[in-house]
């Protein structure tokens, strides 16, 4: 493709991408890649650094004009050679390429050789701040101290909600207008989501639609797993009508061997079903066909899966904590004391037995502040400022 010299060429670094292994970080980027695809703009011209291990994920945008896909030479399952890379040959790559801006959808940019390129760079949270115990020194001080270099040395930081922005900012000595809030891109597509797959997919848990209660989540102590367990083992000791079998779906953690023992300890072994990850399709089947959404974290940068269900129509029960109230626009039904097993039971029950679901015309307009292609053009417009 010929670039003009009116075309501003725009990097964007996908070799911390660990295809499958980094949960909802992944699945914003590719949506946010989803949306540039389908822009109708011709003045930025975007290049894609892959790895050599996650190229074959990224292959599909090689039929877009508008994205170039560059090998780099080195692999995304390696953080020590990944990092090293990054800091010896990447501003010498973008330079010959006559690149000079570079998105980094993650914490981190180069510290070194970075050949005068203009650094946008994302921060999803500051979750190593707010639970340091869940990573060891060595990563907890790497984290803090890109979190500082990047929010000093890059053109523009970029946080993913105005809660993130918040701390970042209560953190950091950093000014207003260095930070902008654009929204992760949500895409929903349910138009592969047929009767045969979603009883197959159902029968293989013994699930029945509208029969179970879902949730998506990391095994970590801030998603709250513990406190829902406990409110689903008072429904049960109480036989209320509303006690349904909950299936849970994430990337597993340390805490699964502590919340498997509290799901024998009440009696729930066959009432709570751990699917581990998910295809988009077996999770969208799981959203579309459960009861209600329950999302008990009290610690979110974002928080996509609220939003997700109730694109679905599902009545979806979390926490007014961090972003979560922000993201979802008052559409959920947000438990009082997010760490009581009571208040959530209490919450669960009223939502079954009401059964009510939210407007359809709320839920479009939800759906549209997500859109991929409305959030790149939030991007595209950042870009052209710099």
């Amino acid at each position: 493709m010929f670039w003009g010299d009116s075309m501003k060429k725009v990097a964007i670094d996908l070799t911390w991408v660990r295809h499958n292994k980094v949960g909802g970080t992944e699945s914003c980027v590719r949506n946010l890649l989803n949306g540039i695809a389908v822009l109708k703009q011709s003045d930025i011209y975007f290049t894609l650094l892959v790895t050599e291990d996650n190229a074959e994920s990224f292959s599909e945008y090689n039929k877009y004009n508008i994205f170039s896909i560059v090998q780099c030479d080195t692999v995304s399952e390696s953080q020590i050679k990944r990092l090293l890379w990054q800091n010896t040959k990447m501003g010498k790559m973008l330079k010959k390429l006559g690149i000079n801006i570079c998105l980094e959808p993650i914490y981190s940019m180069p510290f070194l050789f970075k050949c005068k390129v203009r650094y946008i760079v994302t921060i999803h949270d500051l979750q190593a701040i707010h639970y340091p115990e869940y990573f060891n020194l060595f990563r907890n001080i790497w984290m803090r101290i890109s979190w500082w270099y990047s929010v000093r040395f890059s053109k523009k930081i970029i946080t993913i909600s105005q809660y993130v922005k918040d701390d970042v900012l209560r953190h950091f000595n950093i000014k207003n207008e260095k930070v902008a809030v654009i929204y992760d891109a949500i895409d929903i597509d349910d138009s592969n989501i047929s009767k045969e797959a979603e009883k197959e997919f159902l029968n293989k848990y013994g699930l029945e639609n509208k029969d179970f209660y879902y949730t998506v989540s990391s095994l970590l102590p801030h998603k709250n797993l513990t406190t829902l367990i406990k409110s689903m083992a008072i429904l049960k000791k109480k036989e209320h009508m509303s006690f349904k079998k909950l299936v849970i779906s994430g990337i597993g953690g340390k805490t699964k061997p502590e919340l498997e023992q509290l799901i024998r300890q009440n009696d729930l072994t066959y009432d709570i079903i751990f699917t581990d990850f998910v295809s988009n399709l077996e999770r969208n089947i799981l959203y579309k066909n459960c009861m209600a959404f329950l999302f008990p974290s009290i610690f979110e940068g974002f928080g996509m899966p609220p939003i997700e269900a109730l694109a679905f129509g599902t009545p979806v029960v979390t926490t007014d904590k961090t972003s979560i109230p922000e993201v979802t626009k008052g559409l959920c039904k947000y438990v009082g004391n997010p760490l009581s097993p009571e208040d959530w039971a209490k919450e669960i029950a009223d939502v079954y037995m009401s059964q009510n679901t939210v407007p359809v015309q709320e839920i479009e307009q939800l759906i549209k502040i997500y859109q991929p292609e409305s959030i790149a053009e939030k991007y595209v417009d950042l870009i052209k400022n710099i």
